[in-house]
Protein backbone atom coordinates (compact mmCIF):
# COMPACT_ATOMS: atom_id res chain seq x y z
CA UNK A 1 0.00 0.00 0.00
CA UNK A 2 2.81 2.41 0.87
CA UNK A 3 4.45 1.82 -2.51
CA UNK A 4 1.14 2.31 -4.33
CA UNK A 5 0.47 5.59 -2.53
CA UNK A 6 4.01 6.86 -3.12
CA UNK A 7 3.98 5.92 -6.83
CA UNK A 8 0.58 7.54 -7.30
CA UNK A 9 1.76 10.72 -5.59
CA UNK A 10 4.89 10.99 -7.76
CA UNK A 11 3.01 10.33 -10.97
CA UNK A 12 0.30 12.87 -10.19
CA UNK A 13 2.89 15.46 -9.17
CA UNK A 14 4.90 15.10 -12.40
CA UNK A 15 2.00 14.37 -14.77
CA UNK A 16 2.40 15.89 -18.27
CA UNK A 17 0.71 15.03 -21.59
CA UNK A 18 2.32 12.56 -24.00
CA UNK A 19 3.33 14.55 -27.09
CA UNK A 20 3.81 13.58 -30.71
CA UNK A 21 6.01 16.09 -32.52
CA UNK A 22 6.95 16.33 -36.20
CA UNK A 23 10.27 17.35 -37.72
CA UNK A 24 8.57 20.62 -38.61
CA UNK A 25 7.69 21.14 -34.95
CA UNK A 26 11.25 20.41 -33.85
CA UNK A 27 12.63 22.77 -36.49
CA UNK A 28 10.44 25.61 -35.18
CA UNK A 29 11.55 24.97 -31.61
CA UNK A 30 15.24 24.12 -31.84
CA UNK A 31 17.83 26.81 -32.61
CA UNK A 32 21.55 26.17 -32.97
CA UNK A 33 22.61 28.56 -30.15
CA UNK A 34 20.21 26.85 -27.71
CA UNK A 35 21.31 23.42 -28.90
CA UNK A 36 24.97 24.27 -28.32
CA UNK A 37 24.23 25.61 -24.82
CA UNK A 38 22.36 22.53 -23.65
CA UNK A 39 24.89 20.13 -25.18
CA UNK A 40 27.72 22.07 -23.55
CA UNK A 41 26.00 21.56 -20.18
CA UNK A 42 25.49 17.89 -21.02
CA UNK A 43 29.16 17.31 -21.88
CA UNK A 44 30.17 19.07 -18.68
CA UNK A 45 27.97 16.72 -16.64
CA UNK A 46 29.15 13.75 -18.68
CA UNK A 47 32.78 14.61 -17.96
CA UNK A 48 31.93 14.67 -14.24
CA UNK A 49 30.19 11.30 -14.36
CA UNK A 50 26.73 12.83 -13.91
CA UNK A 51 25.07 11.38 -17.02
CA UNK A 52 24.93 7.97 -18.69
CA UNK A 53 24.44 6.47 -22.13
CA UNK A 54 23.76 3.12 -23.78
CA UNK A 55 26.20 2.12 -26.53
CA UNK A 56 25.14 2.50 -30.13
CA UNK A 57 24.38 -0.85 -31.75
CA UNK A 58 23.81 -1.47 -35.47
CA UNK A 59 21.98 -4.77 -36.08
CA UNK A 60 22.51 -5.78 -39.70
CA UNK A 61 20.69 -8.45 -41.72
CA UNK A 62 20.46 -9.39 -45.42
CA UNK A 63 17.46 -8.45 -47.57
CA UNK A 64 16.14 -9.86 -50.83
CA UNK A 65 18.03 -7.09 -52.65
CA UNK A 66 21.62 -8.16 -53.48
CA UNK A 67 23.01 -4.60 -53.29
CA UNK A 68 21.32 -3.59 -50.03
CA UNK A 69 21.01 -4.72 -46.42
CA UNK A 70 18.78 -3.97 -43.44
CA UNK A 71 20.12 -2.06 -40.41
CA UNK A 72 18.32 -1.49 -37.12
CA UNK A 73 20.21 1.05 -35.00
CA UNK A 74 19.54 1.97 -31.40
CA UNK A 75 21.19 4.17 -28.80
CA UNK A 76 20.06 5.85 -25.60
CA UNK A 77 21.07 7.97 -22.66
CA UNK A 78 19.88 9.48 -19.40
CA UNK A 79 20.48 12.90 -17.85
CA UNK A 80 19.46 13.15 -14.18
CA UNK A 81 19.66 16.95 -14.20
CA UNK A 82 16.64 17.01 -16.53
CA UNK A 83 15.04 13.81 -15.18
CA UNK A 84 14.95 12.36 -18.67
CA UNK A 85 15.88 9.21 -20.58
CA UNK A 86 15.99 8.99 -24.38
CA UNK A 87 15.94 6.11 -26.85
CA UNK A 88 16.74 6.73 -30.51
CA UNK A 89 16.02 4.05 -33.14
CA UNK A 90 16.48 3.83 -36.91
CA UNK A 91 15.12 1.19 -39.28
CA UNK A 92 16.97 1.51 -42.60
CA UNK A 93 17.79 -0.12 -45.90
CA UNK A 94 21.46 0.66 -46.63
CA UNK A 95 23.41 0.68 -49.89
CA UNK A 96 27.05 1.49 -50.68
CA UNK A 97 27.30 3.15 -54.11
CA UNK A 98 30.58 4.47 -55.49
CA UNK A 99 30.40 8.24 -56.18
CA UNK A 100 33.36 10.17 -57.59
CA UNK A 101 35.57 7.15 -56.92
CA UNK A 102 34.66 6.85 -53.22
CA UNK A 103 32.39 4.36 -51.46
CA UNK A 104 29.44 6.02 -49.74
CA UNK A 105 26.80 4.95 -47.22
CA UNK A 106 23.34 5.80 -48.53
CA UNK A 107 19.96 5.11 -46.90
CA UNK A 108 17.15 4.10 -49.26
CA UNK A 109 13.80 5.83 -48.59
CA UNK A 110 11.04 3.60 -47.19
CA UNK A 111 9.17 1.95 -50.09
CA UNK A 112 10.73 4.54 -52.40
CA UNK A 113 8.39 7.25 -51.06
CA UNK A 114 11.05 9.74 -50.01
CA UNK A 115 10.60 9.05 -46.29
CA UNK A 116 12.84 7.34 -43.72
CA UNK A 117 12.19 5.73 -40.33
CA UNK A 118 14.00 7.29 -37.36
CA UNK A 119 12.37 8.04 -33.99
CA UNK A 120 13.27 9.45 -30.58
CA UNK A 121 11.38 8.36 -27.45
CA UNK A 122 11.62 10.49 -24.30
CA UNK A 123 10.85 9.01 -20.87
CA UNK A 124 10.57 10.54 -17.40
CA UNK A 125 13.16 9.14 -14.99
CA UNK A 126 10.86 10.27 -12.15
CA UNK A 127 7.69 8.42 -13.16
CA UNK A 128 8.75 6.06 -15.94
CA UNK A 129 6.15 7.63 -18.25
CA UNK A 130 6.63 8.08 -21.97
CA UNK A 131 6.75 11.85 -22.47
CA UNK A 132 7.21 12.37 -26.20
CA UNK A 133 7.93 10.79 -29.57
CA UNK A 134 9.42 12.69 -32.50
CA UNK A 135 11.38 11.93 -35.71
CA UNK A 136 15.14 12.07 -35.30
CA UNK A 137 16.02 13.94 -38.52
CA UNK A 138 16.15 17.59 -37.44
CA UNK A 139 17.41 16.77 -33.95
CA UNK A 140 20.11 14.56 -35.47
CA UNK A 141 21.35 17.30 -37.77
CA UNK A 142 21.35 19.91 -35.02
CA UNK A 143 23.06 17.77 -32.36
CA UNK A 144 25.89 16.79 -34.75
CA UNK A 145 26.30 20.39 -35.91
CA UNK A 146 26.28 21.65 -32.33
CA UNK A 147 28.81 19.03 -31.24
CA UNK A 148 31.32 19.94 -33.93
CA UNK A 149 30.52 23.60 -33.34
CA UNK A 150 31.51 23.19 -29.69
CA UNK A 151 34.76 21.59 -30.83
CA UNK A 152 35.40 24.69 -32.97
CA UNK A 153 34.63 26.91 -29.97
CA UNK A 154 37.12 25.09 -27.73
CA UNK A 155 39.85 24.12 -30.23
CA UNK A 156 39.99 26.58 -33.15
CA UNK A 157 42.02 29.77 -32.87
CA UNK A 158 39.88 32.70 -31.66
CA UNK A 159 40.95 34.71 -34.71
CA UNK A 160 40.02 31.98 -37.24
CA UNK A 161 38.28 33.75 -40.14
CA UNK A 162 38.15 31.42 -43.16
CA UNK A 163 36.67 27.93 -43.33
CA UNK A 164 36.33 25.07 -45.79
CA UNK A 165 33.28 22.80 -45.73
CA UNK A 166 33.53 19.52 -47.64
CA UNK A 167 30.02 18.22 -48.28
CA UNK A 168 26.67 19.73 -49.26
CA UNK A 169 24.10 17.34 -47.82
CA UNK A 170 21.78 17.37 -44.83
CA UNK A 171 24.56 17.06 -42.26
CA UNK A 172 26.67 19.75 -43.93
CA UNK A 173 23.96 22.30 -43.14
CA UNK A 174 24.20 21.50 -39.44
CA UNK A 175 27.97 21.82 -39.55
CA UNK A 176 27.73 25.25 -41.13
CA UNK A 177 25.26 26.43 -38.48
CA UNK A 178 27.47 25.12 -35.67
CA UNK A 179 30.52 26.78 -37.21
CA UNK A 180 29.05 30.26 -37.56
CA UNK A 181 27.72 30.21 -34.00
CA UNK A 182 31.14 29.19 -32.68
CA UNK A 183 33.29 31.66 -34.66
CA UNK A 184 32.49 34.87 -36.59
CA UNK A 185 34.07 33.51 -39.79
CA UNK A 186 34.32 35.90 -42.72
CA UNK A 187 34.23 33.31 -45.52
CA UNK A 188 33.10 29.71 -45.94
CA UNK A 189 34.07 27.81 -49.10
CA UNK A 190 31.99 24.74 -49.97
CA UNK A 191 32.92 21.77 -52.14
CA UNK A 192 31.12 18.54 -53.02
CA UNK A 193 31.55 16.38 -56.15
CA UNK A 194 28.23 17.39 -57.74
CA UNK A 195 28.15 21.02 -58.88
CA UNK A 196 24.36 21.33 -58.75
CA UNK A 197 24.29 20.08 -55.16
CA UNK A 198 26.94 22.44 -53.82
CA UNK A 199 25.46 25.45 -55.59
CA UNK A 200 21.97 24.66 -54.29
CA UNK A 201 23.38 24.21 -50.80
CA UNK A 202 25.17 27.57 -50.91
CA UNK A 203 22.02 29.32 -52.16
CA UNK A 204 19.87 27.78 -49.41
CA UNK A 205 22.29 28.30 -46.54
CA UNK A 206 23.21 31.79 -47.73
CA UNK A 207 19.57 32.86 -47.43
CA UNK A 208 19.16 31.12 -44.08
CA UNK A 209 22.28 32.50 -42.40
CA UNK A 210 23.34 35.60 -44.40
CA UNK A 211 26.90 34.26 -44.06
CA UNK A 212 29.50 34.74 -46.80
CA UNK A 213 29.35 31.29 -48.42
CA UNK A 214 30.54 30.34 -51.88
CA UNK A 215 30.80 27.14 -53.88
CA UNK A 216 34.15 26.26 -55.46
CA UNK A 217 35.07 23.97 -58.35
CA UNK A 218 37.75 21.81 -56.71
CA UNK A 219 38.48 20.43 -53.28
CA UNK A 220 41.97 21.92 -53.47
CA UNK A 221 40.52 25.40 -53.94
CA UNK A 222 38.17 24.76 -51.04
CA UNK A 223 40.93 23.98 -48.52
CA UNK A 224 43.45 26.59 -49.71
CA UNK A 225 44.26 29.40 -47.25
CA UNK A 226 41.69 28.46 -44.61
CA UNK A 227 41.86 28.26 -40.82
CA UNK A 228 39.24 25.54 -40.37
CA UNK A 229 38.48 22.44 -42.46
CA UNK A 230 35.20 20.64 -41.75
CA UNK A 231 34.09 17.42 -43.48
CA UNK A 232 30.42 16.41 -43.56
CA UNK A 233 30.01 13.73 -46.22
CA UNK A 234 28.54 10.26 -46.73
CA UNK A 235 31.96 8.93 -47.78
CA UNK A 236 33.38 5.80 -46.16
CA UNK A 237 36.87 6.79 -47.33
CA UNK A 238 39.12 9.68 -46.21
CA UNK A 239 38.33 13.07 -47.73
CA UNK A 240 40.85 15.17 -45.75
CA UNK A 241 44.54 14.89 -46.70
CA UNK A 242 47.59 15.36 -44.51
CA UNK A 243 49.21 17.56 -47.18
CA UNK A 244 46.54 20.21 -46.50
CA UNK A 245 47.54 20.71 -42.88
CA UNK A 246 48.93 24.13 -41.99
CA UNK A 247 50.10 25.71 -38.75
CA UNK A 248 47.23 26.85 -36.55
CA UNK A 249 44.50 24.92 -38.39
CA UNK A 250 41.51 23.18 -36.86
CA UNK A 251 40.29 19.97 -38.54
CA UNK A 252 36.84 18.48 -38.01
CA UNK A 253 34.84 15.51 -39.31
CA UNK A 254 31.44 13.97 -38.58
CA UNK A 255 32.70 10.38 -38.74
CA UNK A 256 36.10 8.76 -38.52
CA UNK A 257 36.07 7.40 -42.08
CA UNK A 258 36.55 10.94 -43.40
CA UNK A 259 40.00 11.23 -41.86
CA UNK A 260 43.00 8.89 -42.00
CA UNK A 261 45.91 8.11 -39.72
CA UNK A 262 48.33 10.43 -41.51
CA UNK A 263 46.09 13.42 -40.81
CA UNK A 264 45.77 12.44 -37.17
CA UNK A 265 49.54 12.03 -36.87
CA UNK A 266 49.99 15.53 -38.34
CA UNK A 267 47.87 17.16 -35.63
CA UNK A 268 49.22 18.36 -32.29
CA UNK A 269 45.95 18.08 -30.36
CA UNK A 270 43.33 15.40 -31.08
CA UNK A 271 39.97 14.86 -29.38
CA UNK A 272 37.34 12.20 -30.00
CA UNK A 273 33.64 12.62 -29.46
CA UNK A 274 33.84 9.64 -27.13
CA UNK A 275 36.31 6.85 -26.47
CA UNK A 276 33.84 5.22 -24.08
CA UNK A 277 32.27 3.56 -27.08
CA UNK A 278 34.53 3.18 -30.08
CA UNK A 279 32.51 2.07 -33.10
CA UNK A 280 33.72 -1.41 -33.99
CA UNK A 281 32.26 -4.12 -36.22
CA UNK A 282 28.46 -4.20 -36.14
CA UNK A 283 26.13 -6.94 -34.89
CA UNK A 284 25.99 -8.67 -38.29
CA UNK A 285 23.95 -11.71 -39.35
CA UNK A 286 25.15 -13.72 -42.37
CA UNK A 287 27.94 -11.28 -43.20
CA UNK A 288 29.06 -13.34 -46.20
CA UNK A 289 25.73 -12.51 -47.89
CA UNK A 290 25.90 -8.76 -47.30
CA UNK A 291 27.26 -6.09 -49.69
CA UNK A 292 29.47 -4.52 -47.00
CA UNK A 293 32.61 -2.61 -48.05
CA UNK A 294 35.82 -4.15 -46.70
CA UNK A 295 36.57 -1.14 -44.49
CA UNK A 296 33.05 -1.26 -43.07
CA UNK A 297 33.52 -4.88 -42.03
CA UNK A 298 36.73 -3.94 -40.23
CA UNK A 299 34.94 -1.34 -38.12
CA UNK A 300 34.70 2.42 -38.33
CA UNK A 301 37.62 3.09 -36.01
CA UNK A 302 40.24 0.47 -36.81
CA UNK A 303 43.42 -0.35 -34.92
CA UNK A 304 45.38 0.56 -38.04
CA UNK A 305 44.09 4.14 -37.92
CA UNK A 306 44.38 4.48 -34.16
CA UNK A 307 47.89 2.98 -34.02
CA UNK A 308 47.47 2.12 -30.36
CA UNK A 309 47.01 5.75 -29.33
CA UNK A 310 44.44 6.88 -26.78
CA UNK A 311 42.77 10.25 -27.34
CA UNK A 312 40.71 12.27 -24.83
CA UNK A 313 37.00 12.97 -25.24
CA UNK A 314 35.12 16.19 -25.96
CA UNK A 315 33.46 15.87 -22.54
CA UNK A 316 36.92 15.89 -20.93
CA UNK A 317 37.74 19.11 -22.78
CA UNK A 318 34.50 20.88 -21.88
CA UNK A 319 34.53 19.74 -18.25
CA UNK A 320 38.13 20.94 -17.88
CA UNK A 321 39.67 17.51 -17.29
CA UNK A 322 41.81 17.85 -20.43
CA UNK A 323 43.53 20.86 -21.99
CA UNK A 324 42.88 21.77 -25.63
CA UNK A 325 44.84 24.24 -27.75
CA UNK A 326 47.73 25.84 -25.85
CA UNK A 327 49.17 28.12 -28.55
CA UNK A 328 48.15 29.57 -31.94
CA UNK A 329 50.57 27.38 -33.90
CA UNK A 330 49.09 24.03 -32.90
CA UNK A 331 47.01 22.02 -35.35
CA UNK A 332 43.90 20.74 -33.60
CA UNK A 333 41.56 17.95 -34.65
CA UNK A 334 38.10 16.80 -33.57
CA UNK A 335 36.87 13.38 -34.68
CA UNK A 336 33.14 12.83 -34.18
CA UNK A 337 33.78 9.09 -34.17
CA UNK A 338 30.36 7.93 -32.97
CA UNK A 339 27.14 9.47 -31.76
CA UNK A 340 25.71 9.32 -28.24
CA UNK A 341 22.14 8.55 -27.27
CA UNK A 342 22.69 10.99 -24.41
CA UNK A 343 22.67 13.82 -26.94
CA UNK A 344 19.04 12.99 -27.74
CA UNK A 345 18.18 13.18 -24.04
CA UNK A 346 19.71 16.67 -23.90
CA UNK A 347 18.19 17.96 -27.12
CA UNK A 348 14.94 16.16 -26.33
CA UNK A 349 14.68 17.83 -22.92
CA UNK A 350 14.98 21.23 -24.58
CA UNK A 351 12.48 20.35 -27.32
CA UNK A 352 9.96 18.99 -24.82
CA UNK A 353 10.22 22.00 -22.51
CA UNK A 354 9.68 24.45 -25.36
CA UNK A 355 6.91 22.40 -26.97
CA UNK A 356 4.95 22.34 -23.71
CA UNK A 357 5.42 26.06 -23.09
CA UNK A 358 4.45 27.00 -26.66
CA UNK A 359 1.59 24.51 -26.99
CA UNK A 360 3.23 22.74 -29.94
CA UNK A 361 2.59 19.06 -30.72
CA UNK A 362 -0.31 16.62 -30.59
CA UNK A 363 -1.34 15.20 -27.22
CA UNK A 364 -2.21 11.51 -27.04
CA UNK A 365 -3.72 9.52 -24.16
CA UNK A 366 -1.22 8.03 -21.73
CA UNK A 367 -3.32 4.83 -21.77
CA UNK A 368 -2.11 4.12 -25.30
CA UNK A 369 1.48 3.88 -24.08
CA UNK A 370 1.10 2.25 -20.66
CA UNK A 371 -0.44 -0.94 -19.30
CA UNK A 372 -2.20 -2.34 -16.24
CA UNK A 373 0.10 -5.38 -15.94
CA UNK A 374 3.86 -5.70 -15.77
CA UNK A 375 6.50 -8.47 -16.09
Amino acid sequence: MTCQIFCYFVIKKEEVPMLILSNEDVEKILSMPECMVILEDMYRDMGRGQALFMPRVDNIMPTSHPQAYYAFKHMGGGWPRHKIMALRINSDIITHPVVAGAVRRVKVPKSGNGRWVGLVFLFSSETGALLAIFPDGVAQRMRVGATNGLAVKYLARPEAKRAALIGSGWQAGGQLLGLIHARPVEEIKVYSPTKENREAFVAEMGKLTKANIRAVETIEECVADVDIIMAATSSLEPVIKASWLREGMHISCIKSQEIDGDVIDGCDVVFLHTSLQEKQADNVLLAENLPLPKKHKEGWWSEEKRKGKIYPDLSDLISGTEVGRTNPREITCFINNVGLGLQFAAVGALVLEKALSLGIGKELPDEWFSETVHP
